[in-house]
């Protein structure tokens, strides 16, 4: 929050240094983006263990998660681009130890040419809210993946040019 008070010609309180420091200069540019947009992002499979209970609602939590952080990544490239990816819940395992319920999971997302990202969570909480530990450990595992894929793809471009 800016507060400065006038006092003659004089600003005074947390304001006062900004200003000093910027009068009379030119704003900064922003860095040059290089793409403009977001490619379409699709995700061509995801494979997602049936032996756990309430699995269906679970992939489709996951699918929503996945297309929301495939939005939000920075692929390093533009609209009129599209990049497929597939997903892999390898491992979701839940185990109660106590009044503690410990949420494993263990994921893989893939990108054309072999490129892969994997990313393993153990997470603990109270064995009432099982399905929102579930879901919680998930969108950790897929932001990680999707972040970790975006990366690579961005590290991929940077090599072709």
């Amino acid at each position: 929050m800016l507060l400065a008070l006038a006092v003659g010609a004089q600003l005074v309180g947390h304001g006062a240094a900004f200003a000093a420091a910027t009068e009379g200069q030119p704003a900064a540019k922003p860095a040059p983006v290089e793409h403009k947009g977001r490619p379409r992002v699709r995700l061509d499979r995801l494979t997602f263990p049936d032996d756990i209970e309430g699995a269906r609602s679970l992939a489709r939590h996951l699918r929503f998660v996945l297309s929301r952080a495939a939005r939000r990544a920075d692929w390093g490239i533009g609209h009129n681009r599209r990049i497929e990816y597939r997903f892999s819940v390898k491992e979701l395992r839940e185990t109660v130890q106590g009044d503690v319920l410990q949420v494993h999971c263990e994921a893989v997302g893939e990108l054309p040419g072999g490129r892969s990202a994997r990313s393993r969570l153990s997470y603990g909480g109270d064995p009432k809210q099982r399905e929102l530990m579930v879901k919680r450990v998930l969108e950790i595992v897929a932001r990680g993946v999707i972040a970790r894929l975006a990366e690579l793809e961005r590290g991929r471009l940077r090599t072709r040019r």
